[in-house]
């Protein structure tokens, strides 16, 4: 029988949701494994660099590691059922929401976590069987909770303090009314079947705010929401039906795009500009930082300075690469979203993702 490919990853962990639902989508054989610390600290560290999930490990010795990185790697060998649409409109969209996804949920998904306090004993209970999974209760426990010490620690970073906290609260309720008004509508985000926004923003979704124990049924009282939350959650032996014609955008995701552009285009414009300042200051440097200096969230009316992280970039780099954001019919769309100020100039320096840091290219 030959070796599948192994997928380390834990179920609290986004990036791995979004991996594993789009697997099981593809129908890509593969084994999940939860990594303990010694695989962390002896395999995925050495591997990639540092210790992150998901990782890849596949029968020819090939690492991977970045979820998106991931995807694209897959697509490129399985071309059924792709998930990223073949017209330009729809591509954007739905690439726009992996964006929105990937970088800006984790405020809410790290906030929800950890600031509810009766998320806390849960939590360290998974940290700890899956990174000890031999050891007794209290050792896990004691070892768990220093990781999530850590995790926790993200949140001032990323600007989410006492002040922010019910501001962004607002803001995700809003969205996942949203959500649940479109997917009354739509089977999935673009339509009859399921595009690259649809796994990442199920992994931000089921991995933190489904999952975990507080607050309780943030999710489950959106009923739509909630139906297709458990549709990406499951085998995809449903009938799958065709993207709209004609490049078209469903009614009501439109808003929820512009939603997550008032929300999100700030920080990617101050993400670029970071960018442009320190190729300017280090023209001899390759590493690029994981941070260029400080930025600003604001989020409904209320504002915080937070790290100004580089990642984003190469996300913003990556919608430009496989989507031709030139034609005029596109540029009135990003407009329209209020996405212009992000995707109407040339970005001021290549970049590339390699062992799972940034470097130029």
């Amino acid at each position: 029988m030959a070796k599948k490919d192994r997928l380390l990853g834990w179920d609290v962990s986004p990036y791995t949701a979004k991996v594993r639902s789009y697997f099981n989508y593809k129908n890509i054989p593969y084994d999940y494994r939860p990594p303990n610390a010694h695989t962390l600290f002896r395999k995925v560290q050495p591997a990639v660099g540092k210790i992150i999930m998901p990782t890849v490990f596949r029968p020819d010795g090939t690492v991977l590691q970045d979820s998106s990185h991931i995807i694209d790697v897959y697509e490129m060998e399985n071309r059924h059922k792709p998930v990223f649409p073949e017209t330009p409109k729809q591509a954007f969209a739905s690439m726009l929401v992996e964006l929105f996804a990937d970088e800006w949920l984790p405020m809410a998904s790290l906030h929800y976590r950890w600031n509810h306090k009766g998320n806390l004993t849960f939590i360290i209970g998974e940290f700890g069987k899956n990174a000890l999974p031999y050891f007794p209760g209290f050792v896990q426990r004691t070892v768990a909770k220093k990781f999530a010490g850590k995790m926790s620690g993200y949140l001032p970073i990323l600007g989410i303090t006492k002040k922010m906290e019910p501001k962004l609260e607002v803001a995700v309720e809003s969205l996942l009314s949203q959500l649940d008004q479109h997917f009354m509508a739509c089977k999935f985000l673009l339509g009859g079947q399921p595009t690259i926004g649809d796994f990442a923003l199920y992994g931000q979704l089921y991995a933190h705010l489904h999952r975990d124990p507080e607050p309780v049924d943030l999710i489950r009282k959106y009923d739509h929401l909630y139906i297709w939350l458990m549709a990406m959650n499951g085998a995809f032996d449903q009938p799958l039906e065709d993207l709209p014609p004609n490049d078209e955008i469903p009614e009501t995701l439109t808003p929820i795009m512009q939603t997550m552009a008032s929300l999100h285009a700030p920080l990617l414009e101050q993400s670029i500009e970071g960018a442009k300042a320190w190729a300017e200051k280090h023209p001899e440097k390759d590493r690029i930082p994981p941070r260029f200096g400080d930025s600003t969230l604001t989020i409904e009316g209320e504002s915080e300075t937070r790290y100004n992280l580089s990642y984003p970039y190469w996300m913003v780099q990556r919608i430009k690469q496989k989507v031709d954001t030139e034609p005029t019919e596109l540029k009135v769309f990003i407009k329209e979203l209020g996405f212009d100020s992000v995707f109407s100039e040339p970005l001021p320096v290549k970049v590339e993702l390699k062992r799972a840091r940034l470097q130029k290219n």
